[in-house]
């Protein structure tokens, strides 16, 4: 009935840990496929002694011959699936008790559903009741923004609903959403979603040291998914949510991680390219005065980091009052 796909790389301890907190849950309802991209130690070393101990749930640890990317690996576990539903759960992404059963009775009850979204722990998310959709463009106008579906963790899919358009996955492997394109597509015809006020994951409960989190920085190339083959009216409400995205994406935290990356030398002189490819292809939708003026200071920031370091840090307090972290993501 439900595969749980988990694809990981390097987060061997942090994958063991979540799946303490998983294993216990499953049922035969219920079968484990972890894809393992090519990790520096294979997860079927680090988990060996957990597969024994729960050697009666159906467990299938998958390595691939080399590092096809997080994307490339997102889309094998639609590939492999071999139930009729898929949750997708992030490595580092902390499953609350009784996860399992909660999701087993929804796809019970919505299982005519091409999607069911859950809640999540972002403080800014406050989603009081569920609601319903019935086509794609319903589903768009409902969610309370594009990041919400972006987080894999949050999001099961009927299979036999989304399958054949995982080519579109394919295509739009460098929008980091994949799993965002295939289930648009699958939905242009029409379909029902479910946006659940339940909650099945914890955002980062296990606090994922900074040198094993995926580039955020491109995230931005999720505009592209402005190019996939539906209807005007669809594209438009789509292009809405993404202009919205870039008021929780801000282009002052961009800055400011540029900046920071400028200044100690991680990236030598590309901050500068890298900041004037993320303005012209994801920030030009925020065409507010303010942030007009900011991304033009944005430039003499990152050509000037020394000079501007102590500024920025001075704002930063001044606005958020905390310090700065460079292990921030792209949303403030």
């Amino acid at each position: 009935m439900l595969t749980i796909a988990i694809p990981t790389y390097n987060r061997n301890k942090i994958l063991e840990k979540n799946l303490k907190l998983l294993l216990p849950q499953l049922t035969e309802a219920c079968s484990l496929l972890i894809l393992d991209n090519s990790s520096d130690i294979p997860v079927s070393e680090t988990i060996e002694d957990l597969i024994k101990k729960y050697s009666k749930v159906n467990i299938n640890v998958i390595r691939n011959k080399y590092n096809i990317g997080m994307t490339g690996n997102i889309l094998k576990c639609f590939e492999l699936c071999d139930n009729s539903w898929l949750w997708i759960l992030g490595d580092d992404d902390q499953v609350k008790e009784g996860a399992i059963k909660q999701i087993l009775q929804d796809i019970l009850i919505y299982k005519q559903n091409h999607f069911i979204s859950y809640a999540w722990d972002e403080p800014s998310f406050n989603r009081k009741k569920d609601i319903l959709t019935s086509d794609i463009n319903q589903l768009i106008d409902k969610i309370e923004s594009i990041g919400v579906i972006l987080f894999i963790s949050t999001s099961i899919y009927n299979i036999k609903k989304v399958i054949n358009s995982i080519s579109y996955g394919s295509f739009f492997q460098t929008t980091y959403a994949p799993h965002l394109a295939i289930l648009f597509m699958s939905l242009k015809d029409g379909g029902h979603c479910t946006l659940s006020k339940k909650q099945i994951v914890i955002n980062e409960g296990f606090l994922t040291p900074i040198q094993l989190r995926w580039d955020q920085l491109f995230i931005y190339q999720i505009i592209i998914l402005l190019r996939l083959p539906l209807n005007p009216l669809t594209i438009s409400k789509l292009k809405r949510k993404l202009v919205e995205l870039t008021r929780l994406w801000t282009v002052t935290h961009l800055i400011y991680t540029l900046s920071y990356l400028k200044y100690t030398g991680e990236m030598d002189g590309r901050p500068l390219v890298l900041y004037k490819d993320i303005i012209n292809s994801f920030f030009y939708l925020d065409q507010r005065i303010g942030s007009r003026i900011i991304k033009i200071l944005g430039y003499l920031i990152l050509m000037y980091p020394n000079f501007f370091k102590p500024l920025i840090e001075y704002a930063y307090i001044l606005a958020k009052n905390k310090k700065f972290e460079i292990n921030n993501n792209l949303r403030i």
